[in-house]
């Protein structure tokens, strides 16, 4: 059970850290975009736009998706009582 406890727990932190590093992912990609010289790199122009959207929705799923087996397993482990 104890364990059920520490992944509820890494997947609250996960989506924590998620909220927390949107706004810096955002203003670091503002930078490139903003940048004169974006043309000399073929694509990075539309890689730059979709990444805040990937590691946002990444990192909020893992979180989600650790927090869900967490409160499932502890729910199974305690219905075997």
């Amino acid at each position: 059970m104890n364990n059920n406890i520490w992944k509820v727990v890494g997947g609250i932190v996960c989506i924590a850290i998620a909220l927390i590093l949107f706004p810096i992912v955002l203003d670091g990609v503002q930078t490139i975009l903003t940048d004169a010289n974006i043309a000399d790199y073929t694509g990075l122009e539309a890689v730059a736009s979709v990444t805040p959207l990937l590691v946002f929705v990444g990192l909020i799923f893992s979180g989600g998706f650790l927090t869900f087996t967490g409160v499932r397993d502890s729910r199974k482990s305690s219905n075997k009582r």
